[in-house]
């Protein structure tokens, strides 16, 4: 794998991007964790994760698509309803999270060779995605028929604005849908496969992006599956590639015919999960021998091979047979296809509509809006308006502000000096009108620009929630973290230094303060432990707090560490309030732990957030 050829800015630009989105990712899964049916939730990390493995994929960084790929392929179970998100799901999940952490770290680096993600990891995530959680699916049946649902027709509902784009979906599906077929049989000539393969990853990723943003599930993991299928087609031994072509035909052709009633607001399901799992271990090398097809093949006998024809759609709905999977439904198809990337036949003369490009999502630093206009009706999107700038330019800015600011009182003291000697009257009132509008516009200068670095506490805070559940796992307690306050904004510099003595409070609270459930109970209260993360303003400062509802601080066993270790005699120990006493826990290598572990007992993580906050950040 090599990101030589790159340019090193399209790089941070990935880093800085989707990194941002890492760091909100990992928040997300936890939050979803106590909320495992919240569709919004669960579209926002599916396309975070879609994000990031879109653009890590461009820049040919194949152990972080790996992972991403077999991660958004998880989730999107959940989205469908096939897996429901529990503890076990969700550590598979927050496992995947760390990898790509780690390799995130690594590109910061320099490095190229990330490190590849445990096989077993990925291949838990990919047994979610595909249903088969508790081993492999049931793909050497002796009919070959799917342990799928049998097929129906349900009918689909769409908030105005994207109904209003349904034609132009219909257009581009199926003409992505034409290109790669033609894609496909290029395939087979040597002189053009690699060109081919290229071109048919480009288009497996465009129709994933058209059809996520209509959010029909369905239609969605076809699509998934044709785009993972495709990466790398072009170098897959020549037995693989007779299989991989017939099933991703065939895949083409269910995706064809459910685009067919889309128009009606109707789509047909058909049990496609063998098929898919045949795509997917063809595309690997991993498809049995007993199901394998002639390079000759119809779609027709694929589909039935693969248990897709089990069933008629007709009786689910009592309604016209839609027509039979091996063709695609009478005008599906237009004239001719668009040219595609590489050379291909030139379009029939008259086929020249440019449709919208339903894939475009709004980027976060645009600073305009987004209008869509399908003819029928417009969309407008509201973009958050936010530039990004280097903090070295924003440094460089405050020291010319500083500089001004200097010299705004030069003047205002030159003009008092003016306004002693015998000058003209007006001249002195013109002066001190300068003066003073130097010294507002000046003010409002320095402020504007101290603002450029604030940020809010939330960037810091949410990174906290998965600490806790770890925790919490570690420790065998149950805690839950309350945070609040989030939007209060502080320096750059503050979120920075503020992050090592929050982590050790955090950490005090879990493994100290909150009591194992056992003995919450005995001591009347719930099982589950609260830990409170609170931030707001207390006049021109920022407070902070970490509360937890555990045991709290005791007096007598800190009292009698401190007398051990020389801090105080015990008749000074008498006469100190217990505030006094509490601080005794802020010295280094002090620590009431009867034994050292991996989370405390070593006495330094007090210090630290002494140290932090009182020499580091001048605060108490």
């Amino acid at each position: 794998m090599s990101i030589g050829n790159f340019d090193p800015e399209i790089l941070q630009d990935f880093l800085t991007e989707s990194g941002e989105l890492l760091e909100q990712l990992e928040g997300d899964l936890v939050e979803l964790e106590s909320s495992p049916s919240d569709p919004e939730l669960l579209n926002q990390i599916f396309r975070a994760l879609h994000t990031i493995k879109g653009s890590a994929s461009f820049l040919a960084l194949t152990n972080l698509v790996e992972i991403a790929h077999a991660a958004e392929t998880a989730l999107n179970a959940a989205r469908n309803g096939t897996v429901k998100v529990g503890r076990g799901e969700m550590d598979l999940m927050l496992a995947a999270v760390d990898v790509l952490k780690q390799q995130f770290i690594e590109l910061s680096a320099g490095r190229t060779d990330l490190t590849r993600a445990e096989p077993w990891l990925v291949t838990e995530l990919t047994a979610l995605g595909e249903g088969r959680a508790n081993g492999p699916a049931a793909t050497t049946s002796g009919s070959g028929a799917s342990a799928d649902a049998e097929p129906g027709v349900r009918t689909l509902a769409f908030d105005p604005a994207k109904a209003d784009l349904i034609e132009h979906l219909i257009a581009d599906v199926q003409q992505n849908i034409e290109q790669m077929r033609l894609q496909l049989s290029r395939l087979c000539e040597p002189g053009s496969r690699s060109a081919a393969g290229t071109v048919l990853s480009e288009l497996a990723d465009d129709l994933v992006r058209t059809i996520d943003f209509f959010e029909i599930d369905e239609c969605l993991s076809l699509a998934s599956a044709l785009e993972k299928a495709f990466e790398g087609i072009e170098s897959i031994s020549d037995e693989q590639l007779v299989q991989v072509r017939a099933r991703a035909r065939a895949v083409c052709t269910v995706l064809g015919e459910q685009t067919g009633e889309l128009a009606s607001l109707r789509l047909v399901t058909r049990p496609v999960g063998t098929l898919v799992e045949r795509l997917s271990r063809a595309a690997h090398g991993a498809l049995e021998p007993e199901w394998f097809v002639e390079a000759e093949a119809d779609e027709q006998t694929v589909l039935g091979l693969d248990g897709v024809l089990s069933g008629s759609p007709q009786a689910a709905t009592g309604g016209a047979h839609p027509a039979t999977p091996a063709e695609v439904p009478s005008g599906s198809r237009p004239a001719a296809p668009q040219t595609p990337a590489v050379p291909a036949p030139a379009p029939a003369a008259g086929f020249a509509e440019k449709k919208p490009d339903l894939t475009a999502k709004p980027a976060a630093s645009a600073a305009q809006g987004v209008t869509a206009d399908s003819g029928s009706g417009r969309q407008q999107v509201s973009v958050e308006q936010t530039i990004r700038v280097e903090v070295g330019r924003l440094e460089s800015l405050m020291n010319l502000v500083g500089e001004l600011v200097l010299q705004k009182n030069r003047i205002g003291a030159l003009t008092e000096d003016v306004g002693k000697a015998k000058v003209d009257p007006e001249l002195i009132e013109q002066l001190e009108m300068a003066a003073s509008t130097l010294d507002r516009v000046t003010g409002d200068i320095q402020v504007a620009v101290m603002r450029t670095r604030m940020q809010p506490l939330e960037k810091l805070f949410g990174k906290y929630p998965r600490l806790i559940r770890d925790l919490a796992t570690k420790t065998g307690k149950q805690i839950q973290l309350v945070i609040e306050g989030g939007e209060t904004e502080v320096d750059k510099s503050v979120i920075e230094e503020l992050g090592d003595p929050l982590v050790h409070l955090l950490r005090n609270s879990a493994d100290h303060g909150v009591e194992p459930p056992a003995e919450r109970l005995a001591a009347g209260k719930g099982e589950l432990g609260t830990i409170r993360l609170i931030a707001g303003h207390e006049g021109s400062h920022v407070r902070v707090q970490v509360i937890d509802d555990g045991r709290g601080l005791h007096r007598e066993k800190i009292g009698r560490k401190a007398v051990e270790r020389g801090l105080c005699t015990q008749e000074q120990l008498d006469g100190l309030r217990d505030e006094e006493v509490f601080r005794f826990i802020f010295e280094a290598g002090f620590s009431t732990a009867e034994q050292v572990s991996d989370l405390s007992g070593r006495g330094v993580g007090m210090d630290v957030v002494r140290t932090n906050i009182e020499r580091k950040l001048k605060g108490t």
